[in-house]
């Protein structure tokens, strides 16, 4: 029978999310995945007061999650085994310091919440992700029709990932006025993009992506002189959903809004991989595209920079070791010097 939650540790748990929302300024999306740990260890420990921790806990809940299986009944991976553990040990260093903890918890308690040193290996080492090369996104590209409305506002999308790698929530919350074809570039003000940790960034447009470029440019004619929109309106407009008398609800126009969700313009690079006889990408795919090119053609450390910087990561190995990996033949290929 499952036990019913403690109070009190309810309290401390809400207590710890207030201190990792507003003094470590995590998303709402981590916050989440956090508060789903703690609960995973509190069911695991049937609910006993955190005020009576022991270190045999931390033991006991590593070989927990050893054999533990998720939602889908698959073993944890390495990786999310990792998270968790790392949720419960910022939590019991978080405890160590608080009144009516600190004399039972320390410290260094917290570090009983690790894995191995192979598991923590394996853990970090980041998996290979599909992506897609320039030519086949350029063919993707070149196979997309433009000569409506929607499917010149859809090439315009794939097109401006083509150019940027712009993670897909700010994508979808761009307005128009954040593109500047001139200067090539996309400004990503937090103000109005959902931009990840809220960062201020721009983004140019990556070289030899004329095709790109064009879909972007023929997109914002559109938008100026035909639908009659202006800078503060969104640069991907959703669909509008009209209903019908005799065949129900069609699709018809704009809305003048963003989309609610990213999962439109998945679906519309989606198609145009498929379409073209190509994996189905997602949008994300593009980042991982752009970061192995530049691995694979820089010809200066500051090219590689400017790269990383364009990515918006803080850290130039963050681009190379998340994004930047080389497969095998590739890698064979740079260092024997062979074909």
């Amino acid at each position: 029978m499952a036990q019913r939650p403690l109070e009190k540790n309810e309290r401390t748990k809400r207590h710890f999310m207030d201190f990792r929302k507003h003094a470590k300024q995590l998303s709402e999306k981590t916050l989440d995945r956090e508060i789903s740990h703690l609960e995973t260890f509190d069911v695991w420990n049937e609910r006993k007061d955190f005020a009576k921790f022991q270190i045999a806990w931390a033991m006991g809940f590593r070989t927990h999650l050893e054999t533990a299986k998720g939602a889908r009944g698959k073993p944890l991976s390495k990786s999310t085994r990792r998270a968790m553990m790392a949720t419960m040990r910022e939590f019991v260093l978080w405890l160590s310091q608080q009144d009516g903890y600190r004399r039972r918890i320390k410290a260094s308690d917290a570090d009983y919440f690790r894995l191995s040193l192979r598991d923590e290996a394996e853990a970090r080492a980041a998996p290979e992700r599909p992506a897609p090369s320039i030519t086949q996104a350029k063919r993707a590209l070149s196979k997309m029709p433009s000569e409506t409305p929607r499917q010149m506002r859809d090439k315009a999308l794939f097109g401006l990932l083509c150019l940027t790698g712009i993670r897909v929530a700010a994508l979808i919350s761009l307005k128009i006025k954040h593109v500047d074809l001139n200067d090539k570039s996309v400004t990503q003000n937090p103000r109005d993009v959902a931009t990840k940790f809220g960062k201020n960034m721009v983004t140019f447009f990556a070289k030899n992506s004329e095709e790109a470029e064009d879909a972007v440019a023929a997109w914002l004619t559109y938008l100026d002189e035909v639908a009659l929109y202006g800078f503060d309106d969104p640069l991907f407009p959703a669909t509008a959903i009209n209903a019908k008398s005799n065949t129900g609800f069609t699709a018809d126009g704009f809305t003048r809004a963003h989309w609610k969700t990213p999962q439109p313009a998945r679906d519309i690079v989606n198609a145009a991989f498929t379409k073209a006889g190509l994996p189905s990408y997602g949008p994300h795919s593009f980042r991982h595209m752009l970061a192995r090119h530049a691995a694979k053609n820089c010809t200066s450390v500051a090219e590689l920079v400017a790269t990383s910087q364009n990515l918006g990561h803080n850290d130039v190995l963050t681009t190379i070791r998340t994004y930047g990996q080389i497969n095998r033949d590739d890698q064979r290929k740079l260092i024997t010097g062979e074909e």
